[in-house]
C-alpha cells in the first residue's frame, strides 16, 4: 500500500483541479465556502499545487512527458485522498500590512463557520487539515486577550472542546521575511520592520496562535520553509522569505518549501498571447505554502504507518520530537522543533520492547528468541509463520514484527564436537561406563560413578542422551539384570541443566530388554530454550522403551524404540499454556566384526521427535488510541512437518595396540524434522591413538 493509504487530508485553499493527472485514481471532493467559485484555469491554481505536494501520484505516462516539460510531483502521502474546501483568497503581494484587530474581528464568525464545517465534514473523518492561507501579521503583535476578544469564535472552533481526538491543523508560517513594510504599521513592535523590510522573527498570526492560546497546543502546527542544499554542507537553511518560528517554536517545524515541484493548473505557459487557459502540468514553486503540505502529508504517513493506533495529538508529538535537532536545527528561534524527519519518526525511539501487561508504558522486555530443540523441529516456527507481535518504543508507538522470525533452531553441534563423538571409543556413550544397559553380567558393577556421554555418530541416543548430553552418573546393576542410574549435568559445559533417573531391565538370557526414565529440565523444554517475550520454559519428561538384540551369522543386530511424554511449564511470556507433548525415537543398528579388531556398522535412526502437542499463546498485537494493549489468543500445533531419518555407515580398524582408524559417512533425510529441508550429507574420518 502507498504511504498515507486510507487517509483523507483536508485543504482550505483556493480550490483544486479534480481532473489533474496527479490525482488520478484517488477520491477528490471539493466544497465551496461562500464567495468561492470553481477554478477554470484562468489563473494559476494555488490549491492544486499545494494538494499535489501532499498527495500527488502521477501516472508513469504523465511523469515521463508532462505538458510543461518538467517531471510531475510525487506527494509525501501519495496514497491519501483529498477533501478541498475552496475559498476566495487574495494574492498577498505588495507592501506588508499586518491585519488589524478590527479586521480579525470581522473575520471571526466567517472563519469559525469554515473551521466547524471542515471538522464535522463526513461525520468528522478528516484528521489533518492543511492551511496554506492566512492573514498578514506576526503573532508577536497580538496579545492573548486581543486574540480572544477579536477572534474568539474561530479560536473556539479550533480548540474543539469535548472532542475525543482533535483534528490537527497545519499552517504555513508565512512568507513575510524581507517584504517591504512601513514601521508605522507595527506600533509597539517596531523591531519587526527594520530598514523598511519585515523582520519575520516569528510565524504569522494564525499559524502562531498556540503561542498565545494554550488550548490549541498539541493539534496546531506552523511550518517554516527551508531551501535546498546549494553549498554542499548537507544543511537545508531557512528560506530567505520564510517567517521564523520565534515565540511559537514549541509548535513549529521546518520542512522543504523552496524550489518544490508541484502540479500546475492555469494559463498555458506556452501561449504568448495569454488566451489559452486550463493547462495542466507541473511547475517549480517556493513558499511556506508548500512546506505545510509536506508536514500534513507526513502526519498522514504516520497515521497509516502506525495503523491508526496513535491519536492525532500523539502523532503531532511524535513528529515534533523526532525532528532533526542537530547542528543548525538546534536554533529553536528559527527552526522550532527542527527539520521534519519521517525516517526518524517511523523508527523506534529508544528501542522497542514487548509489553505483556494491560497498558502502554508498563514494564516490558526485549522481543527475545525461542530456540527450538531438535525434538520440536520447525513445529513452532511453522505455527507462528505469518503472525505478528507488537513492540513499543519509548514514546509508546507500536512497531510490528513477524513472530515466526523469532522462533529459530537451537545451535547444532559444531563439526569439532561431531568429530569428537565420532571418535568416542567403542562402548562409551552408554548410560553407564563400560556396559550398555542390561548388557553387563549380573553383579558385575554393583555401584559405579561414571560419565554419561553423548552418543557416537549414528547411534541415536534416544531421550536420555539427546537431552542430557554429557552428565555425571551413578549407576548400579542388580543380580536379576535390573540397571539403575541417577545423573545430572549441573555445572558441566553443554546442554542446559538436566537431571534424572534411568532404569533398564533385561532378564538373563533374554534378547529383549525394557527401559524407562525421568528427566527434569530446569531451563529448557525438550532442549528448547526461550527468553524475552517468550518468557521461560522448563519441563519434565518420562519415557519408556524396548530394545532387542539378535545375531545372524557374523552380524549383530540391535533395535531400540522409545515413546515419551513431556510436561512443559511456561511462565512470564506469551505462552499461556503448553499441553503435554508425546515424543518418540527409534534406532536400528547392524554391526559386523572384521579382522584385526575392525568393525563395520550400519544404522538408521530417528532422533527424538514431538508427535503431538499444542501451545496456547496470547500475543500483543496492537494498542488503542487510549493506550490499552490489544492481544490476540490462538492455539499453535507443535508437531514438526517432517521426520528426520539418519542413515550412517561406519568403519573402524585397529592400528597396532594403541591406535584406531575410523571412517564414516551419513545421509540425513528431512533434517530438523523439516519436510522442506534438503537432505544433508556428512563425511568423517579420524585416527585416534592412546598415549
Amino acid at each position: 500500500m502507498e504511504p498515507g493509504s486510507g487517509q483523507t487530508i483536508g485543504f482550505i485553499d483556493t480550490g483544486i483541479d479534480t481532473r489533474h493527472p496527479v490525482f488520478a485514481g484517488k477520491t477528490v471532493t471539493e466544497e465551496f465556502f461562500s464567495g468561492a467559485t470553481d477554478e477554470d484555469g484562468s489563473v494559476s491554481s494555488h490549491g492544486t499545487a499545494v494538494a499535489s505536494v501532499a498527495v500527488g501520484r502521477p501516472s508513469a505516462e504523465y511523469a515521463a512527458d508532462p505538458p510543461t516539460g518538467v517531471v510531475a510531483p510525487r506527494g509525501v502521502a501519495r496514497g491519501a485522498d483529498v477533501a478541498m474546501f475552496a475559498l476566495s483568497a487574495g494574492s498577498g503581494g505588495g507592501q506588508y500590512v499586518p491585519i488589524s484587530l478590527t479586521g480579525l474581528n470581522g473575520a471571526r464568525q466567517r472563519w469559525a463557520g469554515r473551521l466547524n464545517q471542515v471538522i464535522n465534514w463526513n461525520s468528522g473523518t478528516i484528521d489533518f487539515v492543511n492551511l496554506s492561507v492566512g492573514f498578514p501579521g506576526i503573532i508577536e503583535q497580538y496579545s492573548q486577550q486581543q486574540l480572544r476578544d477579536n477572534f474568539g469564535a474561530a479560536i473556539a472552533a479550533l480548540a474543539q472542546p469535548g472532542a475525543q481526538d482533535k483534528t490537527v491543523f497545519v499552517w504555513s508560517a508565512g512568507n513575510a521575511h524581507g517584504k517591504p513594510c512601513d514601521v508605522s504599521d507595527f506600533a509597539d513592535n517596531q523591531d519587526l520592520c527594520v530598514n523598511e523590510k519585515v523582520n519575520a522573527k516569528s510565524v504569522s498570526v494564525l499559524s502562531g496562535l498556540p503561542a498565545r492560546i494554550p488550548e490549541l497546543r498539541g493539534h496546531h502546527i506552523a511550518a517554516v520553509a527551508v531551501a535546498p542544499d546549494t553549498d554542499g554542507d548537507g544543511d537545508y537553511d531557512i528560506a530567505s522569505f520564510s517567517n521564523r518560528c520565534g515565540i511559537a517554536a514549541d509548535w513549529c517545524i521546518a520542512a522543504p518549501g523552496q524550489s518544490v515541484r508541484t502540479a500546475y493548473f492555469g494559463p498555458d505557459p506556452n501561449d504568448t498571447g495569454g488566451m489559452l487557459t486550463g493547462a495542466r502540468g507541473a511547475i517549480t514553486l517556493s513558499g511556506t505554502s508548500f512546506a505545510a503540505p509536506m508536514v500534513v502529508g507526513g502526519l498522514a504517513v504516520l497515521k497509516h504507518f502506525f495503523r491508526d493506533q496513535l491519536s492525532n495529538t500523539a502523532l503531532v508529538s511524535r513528529l515534533l520530537s523526532t525532528a532533526n535537532k542537530q547542528g543548525i536545527y538546534a536554533e529553536r528561534s528559527i527552526y522550532g522543533q527542527g527539520l521534519m524527519d519521517l525516517g526518524a519518526a517511523t523508527t523506534p525511539v529508544g528501542g522497542a520492547s514487548v509489553i505483556l501487561g494491560g497498558t502502554v508504558g508498563g514494564p516490558g522486555g526485549a522481543l527475545g528468541l525461542f530456540q527450538a530443540g531438535d525434538a520440536l523441529g520447525n513445529g513452532l516456527a511453522r505455527a507462528l509463520a505469518g503472525r505478528e507481535i507488537v513492540a513499543f518504543d519509548a514514546l509508546g508507538a507500536p512497531f510490528w514484527f513477524q513472530l515466526g522470525e523469532f522462533a529459530g533452531k537451537a545451535p547444532r553441534p559444531s563439526p569439532a564436537m561431531r568429530l569428537r563423538d565420532f571418535m568416542t571409543p567403542a562402548g562409551a556413550g552408554r548410560p553407564w561406563p563400560g556396559a550398555a544397559a542390561g548388557d553387563a553380567p549380573p553383579g558385575a558393577y554393583p555401584l559405579r560413578l561414571g560419565l554419561l556421554r553423548a552418543p557416537s555418530f549414528g547411534n541415536g541416543g534416544g531421550h536420555l542422551l539427546s537431552l542430557a548430553g554429557r552428565a555425571l552418573s551413578l549407576g548400579a546393576v542388580t543380580q536379576n539384570g535390573l540397571n539403575f542410574a541417577v545423573f545430572s549435568n549441573q555445572g558441566m559445559n553443554g546442554p542446559a541443566p538436566t537431571s534424572g533417573v534411568a532404569l533398564s531391565w533385561r532378564p538373563p538370557e533374554s534378547p529383549f530388554g525394557f527401559k524407562g526414565g525421568f528427566l527434569s529440565e530446569r531451563e529448557t523444554m525438550l532442549g528448547s530454550s526461550s527468553n524475552g517475550a517468550f518468557g521461560q520454559v522448563s519441563g519434565s519428561s518420562v519415557f519408556a522403551g524396548i530394545d532387542g538384540v539378535a545375531g545372524f551369522g557374523s552380524w549383530q543386530f540391535r533395535a531400540e524404540a522409545e515413546i515419551g511424554a513431556a510436561f512443559p511449564v511456561a511462565r512470564d511470556g506469551v505462552f499461556d499454556r503448553i499441553s503435554p507433548l508425546v515424543t518418540s525415537a527409534f534406532a536400528l543398528r547392524a554391526e559386523k566384526l572384521l579382522a584385526r579388531g575392525g568393525a563395520l556398522s550400519v544404522s538408521l535412526t530417528q532422533p527424538v521427535r514431538v508427535g503431538t502437542g499444542r501451545a496456547r499463546l496470547s500475543v500483543p498485537v496492537g494498542r488503542t488510541r487510549q493506550g490499552r494493549i490489544l492481544s490476540q489468543s490462538f492455539t499453535a500445533g507443535l508437531e514438526p512437518t517432517g521426520r528426520q531419518l539418519d542413515l550412517a555407515v561406519q568403519w573402524r580398524r585397529a592400528l597396532g595396540d594403541d591406535g584406531e582408524l575410523r571412517l564414516g559417512c551419513g545421509w540425513t533425510w528431512q533434517p530438523g524434522h523439516d519436510a522442506a529441508a534438503a537432505p544433508s550429507y556428512t563425511l568423517l574420518a579420524g585416527w585416534r591413538r592412546r598415549f
